[in-house]
């Protein structure tokens, strides 16, 4: 099969440092190959996998976390990357509903890539509507056809994208999918540019 015919599945996670840092390589490796990336937003249920909001978290999980931004941190020098701890847990919806926006008007990564460096250094509020639309407009769009979006299509979209998710048996982010087989994590990538190649 052409590479251009072949396509991976690639799910993010706008709050997933890990996603982040995997956005870089898979691009690259897509430019490599000549295989399509699809690109869509994932929904990562942190409660669970974190322990709850920061004051229900145990010792642990406070460990844990402090690894996590420390382990991001390191990588994400490697990249030239800027990656801060966080404070919250961040709802995602708007923020994946607006990257399903982008992508159905072709300005997928004109929106992510200024959202997700600003988000990273904490100078983006992924919860506000105003900074979204602000965001999505300097990426070329218009402000009204994503108003209209939002009524009209934005929560349909993201269940159909969770579903598309669930169907190909993504539990979490980043996670890329090529023919029936999942690559979880962006230290993956090698296994993946094998498969491809």
């Amino acid at each position: 099969m052409l590479a251009q015919n072949r396509r991976v599945d690639a799910f993010i996670d706008l709050r997933s440092p890990y996603s982040y840092l995997a956005i870089g390589p898979a691009r690259a490796l897509a430019q490599r190959t000549g295989v399509r990336f699809d690109w869509w937003p994932y929904i990562t249920d942190f409660r669970s996998a974190y322990g709850g909001e920061v004051e229900q978290r145990s010792i642990r999980d406070v460990a844990k976390l402090k690894y996590l931004y420390m382990d991001c941190r390191r990588l994400a020098k490697l990249q030239g990357l800027t990656v801060r701890a966080t404070t919250k847990l961040w709802d995602a919806t708007l923020g994946s509903q607006a990257m399903l926006f982008a992508k159905s008007r072709d300005r997928f990564w004109e929106f992510c890539d200024p959202l997700l460096e600003a988000f990273w250094r904490r100078e983006f509020d992924l919860e506000s509507g105003e900074q979204i639309e602000a965001a999505l407009v300097a990426a070329g769009l218009s402000a009204d056809e994503w108003k209209d979006y939002r009524i009209t299509s934005a929560a349909r979209d993201m269940v159909a994208a969770q579903r598309h998710a669930e169907q190909l048996g993504v539990f979490g982010a980043p996670t890329f999918v090529y023919d029936a087989e999942l690559f979880w994590g962006g230290d993956r990538l090698d296994l993946l540019a094998g498969r491809l190649n």
